[in-house]
């Protein structure tokens, strides 16, 4: 009965299942980013101090002086939403603006302004859930188009219940805006190495363009598409004599997907970068460029002869940004992981915070799909639409790690966003054989509907603090001390601290706080606190990056670190992200702490001011 009415009625109830799924999503990401439920939401975080007004500046000013590190597509649909609000006051009135500088901006338009930072957090993060919610649907349609409705929708609740995606899916940030733009471009691309006609390759372009303008990131899709077009001669290949027909027959789409998207590339940044003037131009390429640096001269000076003129200028810019991202990923961040510090990175750094951030029926359900396509690799028993999906799945999975790897920064699980719609794919294929044998196939079922299950218990058991997720093998008091920046501590627990201060009745408390937040403006009785003050007596909290990045920079530069604090039991840690203690006074009298280096710099408590950005 239940299958016939299954069959009957299979549009209607697909359609009412992702609904029902992608407003879940939508609902825990939208309490988890305003609060809900007895709990507070997400403060503001790093990113989006220089985010915010980059894209509000786009849409109300037409200028592009403000991060040009990142594309405008997804920055300017955060700040269409303000200037729509009509009565924000933008960072043109400050000094920041003509100083060109997108911190103080930030700090500036959502704290100093006197806008409202939480209406501007709220209208600026809503649509970065959107486009949150367009990745689940555009995961949907390509995964039911090659598996069918019934695992496209257990692709669909593994998409909704994934912790990193609901994190940083509420942020107005480029990360989840960043896989958005690689599924959509790579099915173009597909599509046009397939259909290999004009209306193919204007669609393709448009989707490719659009990544482009979503995360510069999408600069390796060059590299993908290259890999998938020579894979397709392979495919298509009939006899030697044909290779070079088969080779430019490919060549073709790909010569015309890139022609088109570099066209939506210039025409979407000419109206934000019309009004930029020339001088501020200037500026902007030789700050961002490293004038002390010789080897950037020539890219300088080909950019400056650019800037003068509006229609140019958009072309200046869109590759000041490419060249900025390569350069910053060249150049790395200190980072931690699991007790190790380094100023520039770790080699080991993704694949171990993809063991430990990733959920663990994620992990089960690829590693099965990984092992199954290389059992039938090897046994040969993959006919040619397979080996073909296989290709279109794992060639942006493969080359986007091979370069994260060999790249410097490892400052967050996040710059692996790009993979995970791929990721969710092979498991779709996985699923799709696994099933279909129809033996023990009710075992297979609740196999499949447990790991789901946990799954979804596991992340709605961390709400609304998911930027702090971790999977069942790190115990949750200890996060902390496996990662930290984004992959742990953003800045987004600082209205929890707030609550746990006004719960406790503190009077007083000294924090250090790493975000995009400021701790006066939501807390009362605080004291700006630094690990270089060295020990003190009374509550104290500390963000996660702080107290990890101190003791590489501490022993370095002879100023005190948080070590000293690793003989004393945290009071709390809220979100996993801000350790809290309570130091009393006569146990820093019987046991004073003494630094394992020599301290070479004393600090006036008083007379140190100023915010800092980054670990």
């Amino acid at each position: 009965m239940l299958i016939n009415f299954w069959q009957k009625n299979k549009k209607i109830l697909q359609f009412l299942a992702v609904f029902g799924l992608l407003s879940v999503m939508f609902l825990i990401t939208f309490f988890a980013s305003r609060g809900g439920f007895g709990y507070s939401g997400d403060s503001g975080i790093v990113d989006e101090i220089a985010h915010i007004p980059a894209g509000y500046s786009y849409v109300k000013y037409h200028d592009y002086r403000l991060n040009p590190e990142h594309p405008p597509l997804a920055k300017a649909l955060a700040g269409l939403s303000l200037v729509l609000k009509k009565n924000i006051i933008g960072p043109a009135g400050d000094w920041s603006w003509d100083g060109i500088n997108q911190w103080e901006a930030g700090w500036y338009m959502l704290y100093e302004s006197g806008n409202d930072p939480a209406a501007m957090l709220f209208w600026a993060r809503l649509p970065m859930m959107f486009i949150m919610i367009l990745l689940g649907i555009a995961l949907y349609l390509w995964s039911k188009k090659i598996f069918g409705g019934a695992v496209a929708l257990i692709v669909l609740a593994l998409f909704v219940f994934y912790p990193d995606v609901i994190a940083h899916g509420k942020f107005v940030t480029t990360d989840v805006a960043a896989a958005l733009g690689y599924i959509i471009a790579v099915y173009g691309f597909n599509l046009a190495l397939t259909n290999k006609n004009q209306k193919s390759y204007i669609i393709a372009g448009i989707l490719f363009g659009l990544a482009q303008l979503l995360k510069f990131s999408a600069v390796v899709l060059f590299g993908v598409f290259i890999v998938l077009l020579l894979a397709r001669v392979f495919f298509e290949i009939s006899s030697r004599n044909d290779f070079w027909a088969r080779l430019w027959a490919n060549i073709k789409p790909f010569f015309f997907v890139c022609l088109y998207s570099l066209i939506v590339v210039w025409i979407v940044y000419l109206p934000f970068t019309w009004s930029t003037p020339a001088s501020i131009e200037h500026k902007v390429i030789e700050i961002n460029l490293l004038p002390d640096e010789p080897r950037t001269l020539p890219l300088r000076n080909a950019l400056h002869l650019l800037e003068g003129n509006p229609l140019t200028r958009a072309i200046a810019h869109y590759l000041l940004g490419v060249f900025m991202v390569i350069g910053r990923v060249e150049g790395g961040n200190n980072t931690f992981a699991l007790g190790h510090l380094s100023h520039k990175s770790i080699s080991w750094f993704f694949p171990f915070a993809w063991a430990v951030k990733t959920p663990l029926s994620i992990i089960i359900l690829s590693l099965a799909g990984l092992a199954l396509a290389a059992g039938k690799a090897i046994k040969k028993s993959l006919d040619s639409r397979d080996k073909w999906l296989l290709w279109v799945m794992f060639t942006p999975i493969v080359l986007y790690w091979a370069i994260t790897l060999k790249g410097s920064l490892n400052i967050g699980i996040r710059h692996l966003m790009p993979t995970i719609p791929f990721v969710l794919l092979l498991i779709g294929w996985f699923l799709t054989k696994f099933l279909s044998d129809p033996k023990y196939l009710k075992v297979k079922i609740a196999a499949i509907s447990l790991l789901v299950l946990f799954m979804a218990g596991s992340t709605i058991s961390y709400f609304p603090s998911y930027v702090g997720y971790f999977n069942e093998l790190v115990p949750r008091d200890k996060r902390y001390q496996y990662l930290v920046d984004s992959s742990l501590d953003w800045g987004q627990d600082l209205l929890r601290l707030r609550d746990f201060v006004e719960d406790k009745k503190i009077d007083k408390i000294k924090i250090d706080y790493f975000g995009g937040s400021v701790p006066s403006h939501y807390i009362k009785g605080v004291q700006d606190w630094h690990a270089e003050y060295g020990p003190t007596s009374g509550w104290l909290a500390i963000s996660a990056t702080y107290y990890q990045s101190s003791k590489l920079v501490g022993p370095e530069e002879g100023k005190w670190s948080y070590q000293w604090l690793d003989n004393y039991k945290p009071e709390t840690i809220i979100g996993g992200s801000i350790l809290v203690f309570n130091i009393k006074e006569e146990d820093l009298k019987k046991n004073p702490p003494k630094s394992p280096y020599p301290i070479t710099k004393n600090y006036n408590v008083n007379s140190i001011t100023g915010r800092k950005v980054g670990l």
